[in-house]
């Protein structure tokens, strides 16, 4: 048996006045969990286990969201504990009993996408990014560093400190779920003071030299850890209406020498700033006063200069446009923003 877990037991103190923030809605529309399944390839598992707390369900309706969002795949259970857990590795350890867990396992954090292929036959290992090959990374003082040596193997895995290039992104590979409980049972005999994480388990069972680690490194990385990485996602992902008379093209009316048959002059460093937009995961809508008829030629015009908008919407009013949005925590104040700006000036001017 292969087995998927996705601890959801922790509080979220890091998103204060929220939801767990596995359950915050993603700008596409899919929870935060779901989107942690995403870029690994989860067929390979037998079954896929959710672990989140009754606190979480008495508030938030956890377990239901949870069936409803995975109502279509027969592999999802969901472990239900009574309470908080002091730790991941605490979580990790009631699950395996509770749900009589057998064989390998794998742990993935549920505040990030990493991309990784997952072998038929899972051994001990650590899926890691490597620093020197991506720049991106946020908040690494935060996380926990692999020491890797030339054979590629594991030979320490230490917390918050910055003791080499490999971070470590929170999946974790054990071949047997046996031997992660007795390494946990063997560290709570020895009442080892403070938060147990997986990372100490790992770092405990090298030191009896009797398991083997390696390192696998991922191809690609999204994190959503914190509450400043969450809203970054968000900012990235705004939808923009966009005017195209003045904004996107030279402007021009229905009438005169110049116009909305003949016109083609785009502005230039516009085009560039919403296709950056777009490409960072940004909604372009289209919002323009010309009529239906022009809806084709207006289409191959964007096409044209590498717009791909979410949606056209013509014959607006020749008059303000107005958003109405509402707000709240997981969609701070404020959630509707406008920008005016002068005709066929420089959108990069005005945009933060």
């Amino acid at each position: 048996m292969k087995t998927l877990i996705i601890p959801c037991a922790g509080k979220s103190s890091r998103f204060p006045n929220m939801k767990p923030k596995y359950m915050l809605t993603h700008p596409d529309g899919k929870l935060m969990i779901e989107k942690s399944m995403e870029n690994i390839n989860i067929d390979v598992f037998d079954r896929i286990i959710i672990t989140i707390v009754k606190p979480h369900d008495d508030k938030y309706e956890a377990n239901l969201i949870m069936q409803q969002v995975f109502k279509d795949n027969p592999k999802v259970e969901i472990c239900m504990l009574d309470d908080f857990t002091s730790s991941a590795s605490e979580t990790i350890y009631l699950t395996l009993n509770k749900m009589k867990v057998e064989g390998s396992f794998v742990i993935k954090d549920s505040d990030n996408r990493v991309g990784v292929h997952f072998d038929d036959d899972i051994k001990n290992m650590i899926v890691g990014y490597d620093l020197h090959q991506h720049r991106d990374v946020t908040n690494i003082p935060g996380k926990s560093f692999l020491i890797v040596n030339e054979q590629n193997l594991i030979q320490d895995i230490i917390e918050k400190q910055i003791v080499s290039n490999i971070v470590c992104l929170g999946v974790y590979c054990f071949e047997n779920a046996e031997d992660f409980k007795k390494a946990y049972e063997e560290m709570q005999s020895q009442n080892i003071s403070g938060e147990m994480y997986i990372s100490h388990v790992v770092s405990y069972m090298l030191s009896t030299n009797k398991y083997v680690f390696a390192a696998v490194m991922a191809s690609s990385y999204d994190d959503w850890g914190t509450l400043n990485e969450w809203k970054a996602v968000q900012k990235a992902s705004r939808t923009y209406f966009v005017d195209v008379d003045g904004v996107i093209m030279k402007n021009s009316g229905k009438y005169g020498k110049t116009n909305w048959y003949n016109n083609t002059v785009m502005l230039e460093e516009n085009v560039e700033t919403l296709k950056k937009l777009q490409e960072n995961g940004a909604q372009i809508v289209i919002t323009t006063s010309r009529t239906e008829e022009f809806r084709e030629a207006l289409t191959k015009i964007l096409t044209d200069a590498g717009l791909k908008p979410y949606a056209i919407l013509m014959g607006m009013n020749h008059a303000a446009r107005v958003v109405i949005n509402d707000f709240a925590p997981t969609n701070p104040y404020p959630s509707g923003l406008a920008i005016t700006l002068p005709r066929n000036s420089n959108i990069k001017d005005y945009i933060e």
